[in-house]
């Protein structure tokens, strides 16, 4: 604890709440995230919540002990809120950079996302993500050839909920940024959209080293079942925070856009393929669906025409398999009814689902260029 007066460039937060978690590779990664950096300039902080302080030392070998910085937070809630926003409160670091104990930081990550906000004085860095499963993650989907001065509404911040490389902790706190500890899933989302409403600079660090999301953790709160309620929770709870009335309406219009499309459609369609539709299930998706269409004007508008008619099922209180058969047609991702809107004043509109499309490849291609001459430099 003493370690918390001696205030670092950047507090590596690690919250912990299992000993059956992977977290002597966590650290493992996090200290060669950090070399480079300068002594002293980085630190490893783990946050144990419902463990003692010794279970989590036990957890490491005696090597690594002096190499963190360990804290109990109340044992309270089942998700990492309380403890990242425990992290948040006594953080004494310029940054925080937060790293889940399933996941690892690619050697130098930190070191990197350091040197472009001091550099530039982000008050955010977000960091390319990338998958154990070969999955590619193009996320933030942002305008060709942008890494610096992101904006919320152009770059489309909202489609990134997770995974900040590095996060200034003043700003954080200015904004009242923090996660809900009210919720199941989805916890993020607040903190995200305080944060990208109150940014001074938003700044990309594109390619490699970034963020290594593992898959191979047993139980892994993102891919555990949730009810349509639980899906929807963190976004319904948005309106609550003292914020979020002074969004502008073209950031709310986008995040509602994204909510919709990410996240409440979806989250039904895991629950009707999983059979467990049950009949509070549409009530609970259409409460959804309604709150993030009154986010901003013409919200509705900009949905594909797929979307639109997954809608107007979930108003009609349609059978489970009619909106099975619906939501299966805004899957087919190339299809006309998934790209197109109905009006097509909105059909090219920055929100659009074609527009958003266009960008993705834009990313996927930017992607893979990049991975291209990342190979050539290592031939």
């Amino acid at each position: 604890m003493d370690d918390l007066l001696t205030p670092p460039l950047v507090d590596i937060v690690i919250p912990v709440h299992s000993t059956a978690r992977p977290l002597e590779r966590a650290v493992r990664s996090a200290l060669r995230a950090s070399e480079g950096a300068g002594p002293g300039q980085c630190r490893v902080l783990v946050v144990a919540h419902h463990l003692r302080e010794r279970e989590v030392l036990a957890m490491l070998p005696e090597s690594l002990r002096a190499a963190v910085t360990v804290f109990e937070c109340e044992n309270r809630g089942s998700t990492a809120a309380v403890p990242r926003n425990e992290a948040l409160r006594r953080s004494t670091a310029r940054y925080v950079s937060f790293l889940d104990s399933d996941d690892t930081l690619d050697p130098g990550a930190v070191t990197r996302w350091l040197g472009i906000a001091e550099r530039r004085g982000s008050d955010l860095v977000i960091p390319f993500q990338h998958h154990e499963a070969a999955r590619v993650d193009i996320t933030p989907i942002i305008r060709p050839f942008r890494s610096a001065r992101l904006d919320p509404v152009k770059d489309r911040l909202g489609y990134r909920s997770t995974c900040f490389g590095l996060v200034r902790t003043a700003a954080a706190r200015s904004a009242g940024a923090l996660f809900d500890e009210e919720v199941r899933t989805g916890e993020d989302q607040a903190f995200v959209v305080a944060l990208y409403s109150a940014a001074q600079r938003i700044d990309y660090a594109p390619g490699l080293p970034g963020y290594f999301m593992r898959d191979d953790a047993e139980t892994r709160v993102s891919t555990q079942p949730f009810s349509v309620r639980e899906t929807t929770a963190a976004v319904s709870r948005l309106r609550r925070h003292t914020w979020f009335a002074g969004l502008p309406p073209e950031l709310r219009a986008s995040l509602a856009l994204k909510y919709l499309r990410v996240n409440v459609l979806p989250g039904a369609d895991t629950v009707l393929r999983a059979g467990t539709w049950g009949p509070g299930s549409v009530e609970d998706a259409l409460a959804a669906v309604q709150d993030l269409l009154a986010f901003a004007p013409h919200v509705e508008d900009r949905l594909s025409s797929a979307d639109r008619k997954a809608v107007a099922l979930l108003r009609a209180s349609a059978g489970a398999e009619e909106l099975r058969h619906a939501l299966a047609e805004r899957r087919a991702f190339a299809s006309p009814g998934a790209l197109l809107t109905r009006n097509v004043r909105w059909v090219l509109d920055r929100q659009s689902p074609l527009r958003i499309a266009a960008a993705s490849a834009a990313q996927m291609a930017r992607y893979e260029f990049g991975r291209r001459r990342q190979a050539q430099r290592r031939a």
